[in-house]
């Protein structure tokens, strides 16, 4: 029977940095994969914490974890452990080859696909946005066929929102791709393919070159390449002889498909063994230790052994808690959550309220090691951890938090096992 020291259940940016983390110490880890993960289809950057309970904005992320409510996962971790964790983020980033700008300390303005600005704390470098502050002349570039980014839309707002000296413009590059404008929707996937390629990359030197300007920066959807390097960035930059900044964008944003081929390229490197295909469903659990998770196949069930078990499958929208009317709960160490019987109380009539979503903050209640307690108040199990979008007491919408706290919860989790906490 083989037995890893620490099995994960999910590989998303939680599951994958936990690991790595864990094997730098010397653990012996496995990761259950089941599907791609939610980290393909959002963003590569990492938000920590942008906005107070009353919608303030925090201009230092670590320093606002002092007023955070007690049952936030960051009053789990602490300050100290969440600057850890960011700074063996950025030396990994540093070490893969595609290293992110950025402070633990200090929130970042990065303007989205509309225009707007929204804070963030860690981005990579083809979102350098001191450039575009730095730059007399803004010029939006958008893509004649591809959805999710409206480039006009983009150039209103950064008008109104931008200094009044700069020069903000738009153009529009003609993809004029071989399949044709009536087959499919083009995304931001196709286009940064596109600009991977010989004849991408230099059509779209051709056609922006002339609209260069002294002193610009170009803003653009996430376009610069699918591969977690800056190849792409570093050459436009050379050809146009200007800054390029990519915009935080709707999903599928391939800010994130960098983001994961990254930390996945880390864990293999750690002598990770990701299995594919795993779908966990349940667990044994004896005398309060979880002794095996259960995979389910085509086939049969296995049982995978481990000292150790670090949850990270993602909240609702990963799957990795199950909600129905009235109910909520964990299904792989059966926890049952805490919700009200009537749905309606689930939420407030506005969506997008001036305050948390009640659902939003829905999810597994751990202690302060990071330990899920079921509602009830029993600990199903003293060998588990819980990371990431499972944990209960964040909207990560509302407060800009999302990939901060699944890196700190890993982070802290991968590091308590390892005695190293």
């Amino acid at each position: 029977m083989k037995k890893s020291d620490i099995l994960i259940i999910g590989n998303g940016i939680s599951g994958l940095f936990a690991a790595c983390i864990a094997a730098d110490m010397g653990k012996k880890v496995q990761i259950l994969s089941y599907g791609a993960g939610t980290l393909t289809i959002g963003g590569g950057i990492i938000d920590v914490l942008g906005y107070d309970d009353q919608g303030k904005f925090i201009a230092d992320p670590l320093k606002g974890m002092d007023g955070i409510s007690a049952n936030h996962p960051y009053a789990k971790t602490g300050a100290q452990t969440a600057k850890k964790a960011l700074e063996a983020f950025l030396k990994i980033t540093e070490e893969e080859g595609y290293p992110y700008l950025g402070s633990p300390d200090k929130n970042l303005w990065l303007p989205t696909a509309v225009g707007n600005f929204k804070p963030t704390c860690l981005v990579p470098r083809t979102m350098d946005t001191e450039a575009l502050f730095k730059a007399d002349n803004i010029l939006v570039v958008g893509f004649d066929t591809m959805k999710d980014f409206y480039a006009d839309m983009a150039t209103k707002n950064l008008r109104e929102r931008l200094s009044k000296n700069k020069n903000v413009e738009e153009f529009i590059v003609k993809l004029n791709f071989e399949y044709g404008r009536d087959l499919r929707d083009i995304s931001a996937m196709d286009v940064a393919r596109w600009l991977e390629t010989d004849e991408g990359h230099r059509s779209f030197v051709d056609q922006v070159k002339g609209q260069v300007k002294a002193n610009t920066a170009i803003v653009l959807p996430p376009v610069l390449g699918l591969e977690p390097n800056y190849k792409v960035l570093d050459s436009l930059k050379k050809e146009l002889s200007c800054a390029l900044i990519e915009v935080s964008s709707l999903p599928p944003a391939v800010t994130g498909t960098r983001l994961n081929k990254m930390l996945h390229s880390c864990a293999k490197k750690r002598g990770v063994q990701i299995i594919e295909k795993a779908r966990v469903v349940g667990s044994e659990i004896i005398d309060g230790k979880c002794q095996a998770v259960i995979t389910e196949g085509f086939d049969r069930q296995r049982k995978f052994y481990a000292e150790q078990f670090i949850l990270a499958t993602g909240g609702v929208y990963g799957g990795g808690i199950i909600a129905k009317i009235g109910a909520m709960s964990e299904p792989i160490f059966n926890i049952d959550i805490e919700v009200p019987k009537v749905q309606t109380d689930w939420s407030y009539k506005q969506l997008f309220a001036d305050k948390k979503q009640i659902f939003a903050q829905y999810g597994v209640s751990v202690d302060e090691n990071l330990t899920p307690v079921a509602a009830d108040g029993s600990k199903p199990a003293s060998n588990v951890k819980v990371v990431g979008r499972s944990l209960a007491g964040y909207d990560f919408c509302y407060e800009k938090s999302g990939n901060g706290v699944a890196l700190i919860t890993a982070y802290k989790a991968a590091a308590a096992f390892c005695g190293e906490a």
